[in-house]
């Protein structure tokens, strides 16, 4: 059985693979993930501007939340050096959202869409031991 996510709900927990289907595509499960997290970062970088710290400090935690997934998702067994280097991305990526409700929060947010956009358009020419590793 599979169920549809949708990252535009109230709720920051994301989703399982187990919750997507057993026959979910890791490149998929990714990309939805990415997605996720990028339109997090779009809605906070708003709250900058409308002056909402309770609504930005939720999406930022749910980014968060997102961004560790895909953490958890890289193979680092098999993937060598482009994984390293993805998880170190992702290290870096996870410290300026922590680091984005202090001053200039706006420009960090800018930051992590970039390298998250940027990271999403590379993710398939990426070589298949680098991405995603089914997980039981």
């Amino acid at each position: 059985m599979t169920v549809l996510i949708q990252f535009r709900s109230a709720s920051p927990r994301p989703a399982s693979r187990r919750e997507v289907g057993p026959a979910a595509d890791p490149h998929g499960f990714t990309r939805i993930l990415m997605d996720g997290a990028l339109e997090r970062i779009e809605a906070a970088r708003e709250q900058f501007l409308e002056g909402g710290p309770a609504e930005r400090r939720r999406l930022l935690q749910a980014t968060l939340l997102l961004v560790g997934e895909l953490r958890a998702e890289l193979d680092l067994r098999e993937g060598g050096t482009i994984a390293a280097n993805v998880d170190d991305l992702y290290d870096y990526i996870i410290r300026r959202l922590k680091a984005a409700d202090m001053a200039n929060g706006s420009a960090a947010l800018a930051e992590v869409s970039h390298l998250l956009e940027a990271l999403r358009a590379a993710w398939p020419f990426m070589p298949a031991e680098v991405r995603a590793a089914p997980r039981n």
